[in-house]
């Protein structure tokens, strides 16, 4: 917050000519300012959070995944936290990305149907798990993790809160230490094949699958299907093989618990001609900004 004041003052005080980055708690305060026009876009990064299914652990049943997913009140996140600035997710890939299914729809918030189903599982009286996050990567990111605590403590889930630096964060994912985590990602190859196979394959590091599979979840099927679509090449072929694979995922697996996509922000001063277009990647590539 205090890195994000500091630019700020930069550009009200006209040292800065354009922002990338905008935070979401300062947004109102630029769009406000006569001085500066706010650029948005739909970013391409999605929000969601991860478990393992170890047959050991609660969340290896289906219906523990699935009430934690429907107690979670991801419309409250986008309003309170986010402020706005994110649009709900039902799915890891974005709509530009091959294997995006429009089929998939987010299950809804239904605290009750959320009790019923930890019930029928057994834990009525809930269990306990550690929430892992990192807090200095993704747009309110420790907020997002505290608030899904508040939700999951509501179906008796008692979360112990992790979060941490990145710089510590990403390499305890990348060796597979949380069993429950929030993450984001977006894919920049647009072939949501590739993040399936650094996200979903069972980790097997000699064949370079599951890099970032850091809670260890594994399933034959996804893995069968997944490395059923590396020999196919005809793009049409291929996004219905994905989007089978993400309807798995998603639906029958409930392979993570999707939250929101981020929004870009920028703010840019006025009266300067500076002509800019934000890119997908969120990359400034300085030759395409121009006055």
């Amino acid at each position: 917050i205090k890195e994000s004041s500091t630019r700020f003052a930069a550009l009200a005080a006209g040292q800065v000519d354009l922002m990338s980055g905008v935070p979401v708690e300062l947004f109102d305060k630029i769009k406000d300012n006569p001085e500066l026009d706010v650029v948005s876009r739909p970013a391409r990064r999605s929000i969601f959070l991860a478990l393992n299914n170890r047959p050991d652990s609660p969340t290896a049943d289906i219906r523990v995944r699935k009430a934690m997913y429907m107690a979670i009140n991801e419309d409250e996140i986008i309003e309170k936290v986010m402020r706005g600035h994110a649009a709900p997710a039902a799915q890891i890939p974005d709509p530009p990305t091959i294997g995006c299914n429009g089929t998939i729809k987010r299950l809804p918030y239904d605290l009750e149907m959320a009790k019923k189903l930890m019930k029928e599982a057994g834990y009525e009286n809930g269990f306990d798990i550690t929430l892992t996050g990192p807090n200095d990567r993704y747009v309110q990111d420790e907020k997002i993790a505290e608030a899904v605590a508040k939700y999951l403590a509501k179906i008796g889930i008692r979360v112990k809160l992790d979060v941490k630096p990145k710089a510590i964060f990403f390499p305890e994912v990348n060796q597979g230490k949380p069993d429950f985590y929030l993450i984001g990602w977006f894919d920049g190859t647009f072939d949501m094949g590739r993040t399936y196979f650094k996200l979903a394959h069972t980790r097997d590091p000699d064949r370079g699958f599951g890099e970032w599979n850091g809670a260890n979840f594994s399933d034959a099927e996804i893995d069968k299907l997944l490395e059923s679509t590396a020999d196919i090449v005809n793009p049409q072929e291929r996004g219905k093989v994905l989007q089978q694979l993400n309807k798995m995922a998603m639906v029958d697996k409930i392979t993570w618990i999707p939250l929101h996509y981020q929004e870009d922000l920028y703010a840019i001063q006025k009266g300067k001609g500076i002509k800019f277009q934000p890119r997908p990647d969120r990359w400034l590539v300085y030759k395409e900004i121009s006055k």
